[in-house]
C-alpha cells in the first residue's frame, strides 16, 4: 500500500527521490534508539555496503515506478523477479537450476513481452516507468539472494542497510542532478504522511528481512505476489486503475511462472 502515500506526496510536490530520502530516514532515526546495532563495526564491512546499494537502488526505482506508472502493470513487470533470481542463485549460492526453473523463467518473460507489447515495440524505449519496475525486480532478486549470501551480516544489519541504502543513494541522486528542495515548505499533512511512512517502513524492512533469511529465495517469490492482489484492488479504489485485457494476459504468464518455478 506504499505507492498511495508515495503518490499524494508527489501530488504535494514532494519528488519520489525526496520522499525516499525523508521516508527512510524517519525510518532509520527511530531505529538508532529502538534497534541499535550492538556495535557500528559493520559499516566497515564490504558486503554491508554492497547489500545497501542493491536495496538503496531496488527500493527508489520501486517509489519511481510506483508514481509515474500504472500500478498493477508495474507490479507485473515488477514480478520479473523470479527470472532473474534463476542465475543470481546459481552464480552465489550454487542452487542447482532444474527444467522448472527454466521453463519458469521463459514463461515469465512470454508474460512481459506481452504486458509490453505494442506495434512499435522494437522501435521505441520503454517507458520510464517499465524501466524503473524492471529494474526494481532486478535489484529484489539480487537483494532476495544476497540476504541468504551474506550469513555474517545479522538481520539487524541488512535491515540497516537497506535503510542506509535509500538515504544515501536519494542523498546522492539529489546533490548528483541538483535537485533543490525546501524542506520549509512541507505541510503538516505530508509530514505526517511521512512519519507514518517511516514507522512502516522500519517494521516492514526488519521483517522482510528476517523473511528472506528463513526462506529459500526461490520460494519468496510467490509469497510476495499477494502483492499484486493488494496492488490490483487498491489501485481499483483509489486510483480507478483497472486491467485490460493485455495487462492480464500477460499477468497470467508471469504469475504461472513464478508458482512453477516454486512446485516440489
Amino acid at each position: 500500500m506504499v505507492w498511495f502515500p508515495y503518490r499524494i506526496l508527489n501530488d504535494a510536490g514532494i519528488s519520489g527521490v525526496q520522499s525516499s530520502l525523508l521516508s527512510f530516514s524517519f525510518a532509520l532515526i527511530p531505529a538508532l534508539f529502538f534497534y541499535r546495532l550492538d556495535d557500528f563495526s559493520s559499516l566497515k564491512n564490504k558486503f554491508f555496503w554492497i547489500y545497501a546499494f542493491v536495496g538503496g537502488v531496488t527500493n527508489l526505482s520501486y517509489v519511481l515506478a510506483v508514481i509515474e506508472g500504472e500500478l498493477v502493470r508495474v507490479m507485473l513487470l515488477f514480478f520479473l523477479s523470479p527470472v532473474w533470481t534463476i542465475p543470481f542463485s546459481y552464480l552465489l549460492l550454487k542452487e542447482k537450476i532444474y527444467a522448472k526453473n527454466l521453463l519458469a523463467a521463459l514463461l515469465s518473460l512470454v508474460g512481459a513481452f506481452i504486458v509490453l507489447w505494442d506495434s512499435d515495440l522494437f522501435l521505441s524505449n520503454l517507458n520510464q516507468s517499465d524501466f524503473y519496475a524492471l529494474l526494481a525486480g532486478l535489484g529484489f532478486a539480487l537483494t532476495n539472494v544476497l540476504a541468504r549470501y551474506f550469513k555474517n551480516l545479522s538481520v539487524k544489519e541488512k535491515s540497516y542497510s537497506i535503510w542506509v541504502g535509500v538515504v544515501f543513494t536519494a542523498l546522492f541522486i539529489s546533490i548528483y542532478f541538483n535537485m533543490n528542495f525546501n524542506f520549509q515548505l512541507i505541510e503538516i499533512n505530508s509530514l505526517l504522511i511521512l512519519l507514518l511512512l517511516g514507522l512502516t517502513l522500519l517494521v516492514t524492512t526488519m521483517i522482510v528481512q528476517l523473511g528472506l533469511t528463513l526462506i529459500e529465495s526461490v520460494r519468496a517469490s510467490p509469497i510476495f505476489l499477494f502483492e499484486i492482489v493488494v496492488a490490483g484492488v487498491s489501485a481499483y479504489y483509489l486510483a480507478n486503475e483497472t486491467l485490460v485485457f493485455q495487462d492480464f494476459a500477460g499477468g497470467v504468464f508471469i504469475v504461472a511462472g513464478v508458482l512453477i518455478s516454486t512446485r516440489e
